[in-house]
């Protein structure tokens, strides 16, 4: 099982475009199928009993072209995992969703790889259909997960047309080929697998037909038919841990570049100093969440020495890059979980600014953050922090966003999804947000794609304070509050009321 975990551990995930596939990684492709997909049924008028091949220029000729791309599992450059996909928008239609092709390692099955891979082909909420041609139960069932709608031949039906105009731009979708009606839906893709150890094949047999020669079922799942609420509780905390589990991925994939509200620091850090009353160059600074190194850099500039510490591998890197390019060395960046952080030095400053606490949406995790902060100071130490705030939130968020999304469906159903966080950064854009009273959640989908890594929709769940909240957790930890406000990014030095539209964040300095 540890060999399992570790194996799990190192495999990184990747989306790429058919036409940007190289030679040899279409040669992985064609290896990584040919060894693992399985083996015709002993019935197959083409090589009965004999395991499965696909040939580089099959590939060539049939996956690389426009609209089709991949998502990868890779160890070591080693291709473990694939999902050949066509992802594409139908005029008066929308975008319909066909993956054409799922294959894993022998070895690294059963370590949630592929659903991993078709959860994020799936997984965008605003496509207007979701599917595949396949005769593995299995992979129907994930599809029925990941959608949280089911199979109905029915549905199928009435949409065949549509399904058509996709069916047209996959090779094995001949004329003639979808094969459906209100009691089974299957395509002639003259491909006659052996799927007779497949588990749970006789519900599907009841649902979609029992598959003659050739067939594989036709599976599609469609946006107009709404969430089924009991997948939607029964699934609810897997959707959520999900997302949970690629909420560094999230964090690393956004693009300080491309966001105002990330050029502020100078300002930001001169008003910290300035709360302080110590101007001495002596002074160890610690940078919890310090992302690309912003605020570090900064203080490193005016003579500092910062240590920094961030869970995204990706902005520590930048971070490295930011000081070599500065020719900055007082500096130092390592990539760490702040949760499990053991410092053998005590700080004088300890930075922990936009939204760290917070970014975990449970209470245990963000009190743990601020006990390892307050231990890693020195007696008579300051903290600088900074949460999103709850107040302003709660006001600009109309009232038919708000509610227990738990137990209702329609409020994630009916959320629209977006790209901020990799664009704007805007995440108070009242659009895009739901809120769960009971707990001060803020709930988000957040779209991300054409970066070379997996494309994906995320439920992003982050935590909001009001002032009297975020007060009293850090008294409760021991320290004494100098200074609170309402700011916005880039002007500390100017206090804001709560309500106020530019004030997204609460500063506080306290001291230990």
């Amino acid at each position: 099982m540890e060999i399992k975990e570790d194996m799990k551990n190192n495999i990184i995930y990747k989306n790429i475009p058919t036409l940007e596939l190289t030679k040899e990684q279409l040669e992985q492709c064609s290896k990584l199928f040919s060894e693992n997909y399985g083996k015709y049924s002993e019935k197959s008028v083409i090589r009965p009993g004999e395991r499965v091949k696909m040939g580089v220029s099959y590939y060539q000729k049939n996956y690389v072209k426009d609209n089709f791309s991949v998502a990868l599992a890779i160890d070591k450059e080693e291709i473990i995992g694939q999902a050949f996909y066509i992802r594409k928008n139908y005029e008066k239609v929308g975008t319909m969703t066909w993956i054409v092709q799922l294959v894993v390692n022998k070895t690294y099955r059963k370590m949630g790889i592929a659903s991993k891979l078709l959860r994020s082909i799936w997984g965008f909420s605003d496509d207007f259909a979701w599917g595949l041609a396949t005769a593995n139960p299995c992979t129907v069932k994930t599809l029925e997960s990941a959608t949280m709608r089911k199979c109905k031949p029915a549905i199928i039906e009435k949409h065949l047309k549509d399904i058509s105009l996709i069916g047209k731009d996959i090779g094995f979708v001949k004329d003639g080929a979808l094969e459906v009606d209100k009691h089974s839906s299957q395509v002639n893709s003259h491909f006659d697998v052996d799927n007779s150890s497949f588990e749970g094949k006789e519900e599907y047999e009841n649902r979609l037909g029992k598959l003659r020669p050739g067939r594989e079922w036709l599976a599609f799942t469609f946006r107009e038919q709404g969430i089924y609420k009991s997948i939607y509780k029964s699934k609810f905390n897997r959707i959520i841990k999900f997302s949970e589990e690629q909420l560094r991925d999230a964090y690393s994939r956004m693009s300080m570049k491309n966001q105002k509200w990330a050029s502020g620091q100078k300002n930001e850090i001169d008003y910290i100093l300035s709360k302080i009353n110590n101007s001495s160059k002596n002074l160890k600074i610690i940078d919890f969440g310090c992302g690309v190194g912003r605020h570090s850099l900064e203080l490193a500039q005016k003579g500092f020495n910062v240590y920094g510490i961030d869970y995204s591998e990706d902005h520590i890197a930048s971070a490295e890059k930011n000081a070599s390019d500065k020719k900055i060395t007082n500096t130092k960046f390592v990539c760490g979980d702040i949760r499990k952080f053991k410092g053998k030095s005590k700080y004088d400053l300890a930075l922990c600014l936009y939204d760290v606490i917070g970014s975990y949406p449970d209470k245990r995790n963000n009190e743990r953050i601020l006990q390892i902060i307050y231990n890693s100071l020195e007696i008579g130490g300051f903290l600088a922090l900074s949460v999103m705030n709850y107040e302003l939130t709660d006001k600009i968020v109309p009232n038919k966003q708000k509610g227990k999304v738990k137990e209702n469906p329609d409020l994630l159903l009916k959320l629209k999804p977006a790209t901020i966080m990799q664009t704007t950064g805007d995440i108070f854009d009242p659009k895009y947000i739901v809120i769960d009273k009971d707990e001060h959640l803020i709930y988000r989908k957040e779209q991300f794609s054409n970066d070379g890594k997996l494309s994906a929709e995320y439920v992003i769940r982050d935590k909001r304070y009001t002032m009297k909240e975020i007060v009293e957790m850090l008294q409760k930890k021991g320290f004494k509050i100098v200074d609170k406000r309402y700011v916005r990014a880039g002007h500390f030095d100017e206090a804001l009321e709560p309500s106020d539209a530019h004030a997204k964040e609460i500063l506080i300095i306290a001291k230990k």
